[in-house]
């Protein structure tokens, strides 16, 4: 039996015995009720102290009790006879004393041991106030309902737990209650023995840290030791050990506390004594602050009537003397963006590509995915792409105490399997969450199992080139692939496939593994491979093979001689959007030679409604550009498969820095990422659902690079397995599938045999200058003889005919067949360079290969037409033979002679002179040179040299019948106002054949060289616009000398872009079109102020007198001669207008009024009799 006399022995002499009565119950605890009588009885034996014990069974037990006493100690424990001793202090005056602070109402007579509640929530705000908690817990059995109103202006959370709750109730309580708020500043007030359990489960839970506070309202400190606590308990019981000596505590202290007031004989006077030292009957709030320091309550200060008093330091949980006021929880990660790769150069992609992840773990922090917890991070830099055993471990060293829960692995499969050895060599054993990595080993769960990606494994890209392969009816591939983890998984997978179909990889199984990061010196190790897969002529080349080198790896292929007909690639991952940050123009060249049109298969990312809003708020941060939007969701996603995972964690009441528990619970997330549905399969490591896309490599002339377009995707959840949105657009710009082997149509040998042809060329030169001499010779002739003719200029308003509108649209004409012509503007400019291939009939898809003799074909037929109209007219069979046919013939031959005389004159020639445009070859020998337009035709033999001899007996016909026949066209034409001097359209076509000569010839080798004589040209042909006026209306002059100096312009700034390299499409678009456009308002500044129109147009004639007439109408001579006299006077006007204007100018006007008024009544009678007629 333990002796509580220890706890008053410093207790005062009295003058009077107190008579103190006991009433006890069924509901009393005996322990209790023996421990307080024990301690009060030892005031008996001296006299000071009369004890007796009344046992009360019911309410009416209580009749008669305690009259001689002169208090009363209610120990009855129950609610039951709270009324009865509340009616029974009043009815009999006897001041009753409670261990229990009321539930209900209390009677005038009742006083009670303990500090009301009031008291101790009092107490509470002040030490939180003093701690500046703006947000805590509190956690406890009867605060909830009864004092919730008086938190209005805190942001308090209220938890509640019964006093009988088990340990395992506890644990629960704080893990499913508790610790998923990330709210770590906790109050437990009242709570009796479930204190202790709740201060274990609070350790249990790894809830006792550094920047968590723990405060106890409590009876007392019994039984708990944990450092950091922070109890306020009601002033001298703060060394009570259990709930009895709490209990007898408070009773030693009331009695003490009576004892002091002297003589107890008057009842009244004590209670007016008690009324007047307590607060509502309760003992004055005085508190003691106690601090467990070192395994011991130590007493840190006191709050008194709502002051704190402080007189040591506090200490708080993790021995932190920091007061812990943060209302966030800290949850540490670590995140491999590093770029140090030990031995080899450093890598920013591995930075870059956590960008999306960085995004993300601002994303959780800002929008509260995690409420009450916020993410950490600890950068790590132990090997981007490069596993190094001693580095990688080393560096981990360095921060193994602070990689959290979890590590945001690298997208490297090297790196990521040296990372999970070096934690495994600490004994961490922390998942590993990856976005990208590729590979097969990395997908076994058992192996890794720490390790997870939210990328679906390369060997399923691999499956989906497969089943393409199939649906495009490719038979025969050629395929290689680098030694590194997820090309080979990928590559494998592929063979497997390909094994089991009537497909074939044709190159040779031995001859397809590359290194891992190529690069150009490597090709003297596989250039025995690469040009055996040329020999093949297959054309589809399947790369297992990751950026950066892929690229050089296509770069010697193309120094190897393949061109862009040669091969379609298909690669298994994203690969354009990184060539936009390359400088190097000459590789930009091949590469853009080689993969356009190729296709990549690749994961889908971005998708939906939610993808689009986190693209969009990802865009505003780190911009739109490819390189740094692809692959981003995934790196995103990883951070959110986490984030998911720990709140799942979380409400589930587990603890998330288990290891165990954290892996197991994000393996069961499925959720809605930017990349789609995002779960992990059953028994891998590998994402279980997954879009691919099919991209389609184009050419973007803006940033005058390539750039991945998505056409299509492949989804196992669709009900159509492959959709596409739009035609893959394939190396020849065309839709439809190539065919997998270079066959009939193109050409028949390895483009790497092709060399400049000496005696190709040699031919090509002797011929086509050889027909400029012939040509200038006849037309030297012909100018002499026929045309060497003056015309007159236009100096008066005429009428306009159709012919006229026609002769004007050709200055518009040839102006776009010279700057077809002319130096190559395609590369930047492709509207104009299309419109001129059209004026021109060039277009390359069209008139190469085998269609290109259709043309010849057409062209040559065509011209014998030609002959045979030129001699209809020149002999002028229609008036010696009196004939049908004839006549028909010259008839016709007005209408189409011009048109192909004209309008054809440079597409003919351009046609016939490819005929012979041989300066290509695989050998030395003449027959090994080719046609240029289809490389299946060798030169001079064969089908080719009756062609080549039929187009220049055609040209040598056509040319000199051409050039007589365009001036007496131009001049025969009684129809047409607008004329041509005759030596200007033979100058003209002397400048076309010479230019189009020089375009065969000297362009296709010195494409500068050609764009200066090209210049010189036209700068001539200027002059000789400005100093002879070939036209005689002034428009057609300045229009002719502006579309002139339009083609100078780019003319030069084509030989620019081809001498400087400078390839940003956008300033050469930009700067032509300028130079354009400022010519053309010059243009129209000067013909508005200086050149009038000479041109008119009558009224028609008034439909409504005709139809009124031809209905029966009656219809006056007046009506008649009103609308005669209303044409006449608008063109009177129209001539008064146009002669003011020509008079400024210093024109003379020899059409007058009175001509005019005879031409319109001769027109008004004629037109009357007509309706007269009628």
């Amino acid at each position: 039996m333990i002796k509580y006399w220890v706890f008053y022995l410093l207790m005062p002499l009295i003058l009077s015995q107190l008579l103190i009565g006991v009433f006890y119950s069924n509901f009393t605890s005996m322990s209790l009720l023996e421990a307080v009588s024990n301690s009060l009885e030892q005031y008996f034996t001296r006299g000071e102290i009369n004890l007796k014990k009344y046992y009360v069974s019911s309410c009416t037990d209580l009749s008669g009790l305690g009259e001689e006493t002169h208090v009363i100690f209610d120990l009855t424990s129950s609610i039951y006879f709270e009324g009865c001793i509340k009616e029974f202090s009043s009815e009999t005056q006897s001041i009753v004393i409670s261990i229990e602070n009321p539930k209900n109402f209390y009677s005038d007579w009742q006083f009670f041991t303990h500090i009301a509640a009031r008291s101790h929530i009092d107490a509470m705000l002040t030490l939180s106030d003093y701690l500046n908690w703006d947000k805590f817990i509190v956690i406890s059995d009867e605060i909830q309902n009864q004092f919730a109103s008086r938190f209005r202006n805190k942001n308090i959370l209220f938890h509640s737990i019964a006093d009988t709750a088990s340990q395992v109730s506890s644990d629960n309580f704080i893990a499913k209650e508790i610790k998923i708020t990330g709210v770590r500043n906790i109050v437990i007030l009242n709570t009796g023995e479930t204190t202790e359990k709740l201060v274990k489960s609070l350790k249990n839970k790894n809830l006792f840290v550094a920047g968590s506070g723990i405060i106890l309202g409590s009876k007392s400190l019994w039984g708990i030791r944990e450092d950091g606590i922070l109890a306020f308990i009601e002033d001298g019981l703060e060394s009570s050990f259990d709930s009895n000596s709490y209990e007898v505590l408070g009773c030693i202290k009331f009695v003490n506390f009576i004892l002091g007031f002297g003589d107890v004989s008057s009842r009244l006077e004590l209670r007016r004594f008690l009324e007047e030292n307590t607060v509502n009957h309760h003992p004055i709030p005085k508190f003691s602050l106690v601090n467990i320091q070192k395994g011991q309550p130590v007493k840190v200060g006191e709050i008194y009537k709502k002051s704190l008093k402080l007189d040591l330091p506090i200490i708080f949980p993790g021995n932190s003397s920091l007061i812990p006021n943060s209302i966030i929880t800290n949850i540490r990660i670590s995140m491999a963006d590093g770029v140090t790769n030990p031995g080899f150069q450093s890598s920013p992609y591995s930075h870059i590509i956590k960008w999306g992840a960085n995004y993300a773990l601002s994303y959780i922090n800002q929008t509260h995915f995690l409420d009450g917890f916020e993410f950490q991070v600890t950068h790590t830099d132990c090997g981007a792409e490069v596993y190094s055993k001693t580095y990688s471990l080393n560096c981990f060293k360095q921060l193994k105490d602070n990689l959290g829960i979890a590590l945001l692995t690298s997208y490297n499969a090297n790196a990521c399997i040296g990372n999970i050895i070096s934690l495994r060599s600490l004994n961490i054993s922390i998942p590993h969450i990856s976005d990208l990595t590729p590979g097969a080993p990395l997908a076994n769960e058992t192996a890794y199992p720490e390790f997870m990606r939210v990328y679906k494994d390369s060997r399923y890209n691999a499956g989906v080139i497969f089943s393409l392969i199939s649906v495009f009816n490719w038979k025969s591939v050629i395929s290689f692939y680098e030694n590194s983890p997820g090309s080979f998984a990928a590559y494998k997978a592929f063979e497997g496939l390909i094994n089991n179909s009537d497909i074939s990889i044709v190159n040779n199984a031995n001859q397809r593994m590359i290194n891992t990061n190529y690069k150009h010196t490597d090709v003297t190790k596989y250039k025995n491979w690469m040009e055996d897969a040329l020999s093949t002529k297959v054309r589809i080349y399947i790369l297992f093979i990751l950026p950066p080198g892929i690229f050089y790896f296509i770069e010697d292929f193309y120094d190897l001689g393949m061109r862009r007909e040669d091969a379609v690639f298909m690669f298994y991952n994203r690969v354009a959007y990184v060539l936009l940050s390359e400088s190097d123009p000459t590789q930009v060249l091949k590469l853009n030679e080689l993969m356009y049109g190729s296709v990549l298969i690749d994961q889908l990312d971005w998708i939906g409604e939610y993808g689009k809003k986190i693209k969009d708020g990802y865009e505003k941060i780190y911009g739109s550009t490819a390189e740094s939007v692809v692959f981003r969701c995934f790196s995103f996603d990883s951070a959110m498969l986490l984030a998911n995972g720990i709140k799942f964690t979380l409400y589930q009441g587990e603890n998330p820095e288990d290891n165990k528990i954290l892996n197991t619970n994000l393996r069961k997330q499925r959720f809605t990422g930017c990349s789609g549905t995002v779960s992990i399969e059953p028994g891998s490591n590998d994402r279980s659902i997954a879009i691919m896309g099919i991209y389609n490599i184009r050419y973007n002339q803006t940033i005058s690079s390539l750039y991945e377009h998505l056409v299509g995707k492949y989804d196992r959840g669709s009900i159509q397995l492959i959709n596409f949105f739009e035609n893959i657009s394939w190396y020849n710009n065309a839709t439809s599938i190539p065919s997998n082997i270079v066959t009939d149509g193109e050409c028949p040998f390895d483009k790497k045999l092709i060399k400049y042809s000496t005696k190709g060329a040699g031919i090509l030169y002797g011929i086509s200058f050889g027909i400029i001499i012939v040509t200038a010779f006849i037309t030297f002739l012909i100018s002499k003889i026929w045309w060497n003719i003056d015309i007159v200029q236009l100096t008066a308003p005429v009428l306009a005919k159709l012919e006229d509108y026609f002769a004007m649209l050709m200055i518009f004409l040839y102006f776009l067949q010279y700057l077809a012509i002319g130096p190559d503007i395609g590369e930047y400019d492709k509207l104009s360079s299309w419109l001129s291939s059209y004026a021109i009939i060039n277009l390359g898809w069209i008139t190469e290969g085998k269609k290109f003799w259709y043309y010849v074909e057409a062209v040559l037929l065509a011209l014998i037409f030609w002959v045979y109209f030129s001699f209809i007219i020149i002999f002028k069979f229609e008036g010696k033979f009196n004939n049908f046919f004839f006549q028909y013939s010259r008839s016709f031959a007005k209408l189409i002679m011009p048109i192909l005389g004209n309008a054809g004159f440079l597409p003919i020639v351009s046609v016939l002179l490819n005929v012979i445009q041989c300066d290509q070859a695989i050998g030395n020998d003449l027959s090994q040179s080719f046609v240029r337009k289809d490389c299946s035709v060798f030169c001079w033999q064969g089908t080719h040299l009756r062609n080549a001899i039929s187009s220049i007996i055609a040209l040598i016909l056509y040319l000199p019948l051409a050039i007589y026949f365009r001036p007496y066209w131009d001049n025969s034409n009684n129809d047409i106002n607008i004329k041509t001097r005759p030596l200007f359209l033979i100058a003209k076509s002397l400048l076309q054949i010479f230019i189009i000569v020089l375009n065969k010839t000297l362009k296709k080798q010195y494409q500068s060289l050609y764009g200066l004589i090209y210049i010189i040209a036209f700068l001539g042909f200027i002059y000789l616009c400005l100093k002879k006026k070939p036209y005689n209306y002034d428009r057609c002059n300045l229009w002719t000398t502006v579309s002139y100096c339009a083609i100078i312009w780019s003319a030069a700034l084509s030989s620019l872009y081809w001498v400087l390299y400078y390839r940003s499409v956008s300033t050469w678009v930009i700067l032509q079109y300028i130079g354009w456009g400022i010519m053309i308002t010059i243009g129209a500044f000067l013909q508005y102020k200086r050149y009038p129109s000479l041109l008119f147009t009558e009224k028609a004639t008034d439909i409504s007198i005709l139809f009124k007439f031809s209905l029966g109408h009656i219809v006056k001579a007046e009506e008649i001669n009103r609308w005669n006299k209303e044409r006449s006077d608008k063109k009177y006007l129209a001539y008064d207008s146009r002669e003011n204007i020509l008079n400024s100018h210093g024109y003379a006007i020899d059409l007058s009024r009175s001509q005019s008024e005879d031409f319109e009544q001769k027109k008004g009678s004629s037109e009357n009799r007509l309706i007269d007629q009628r």
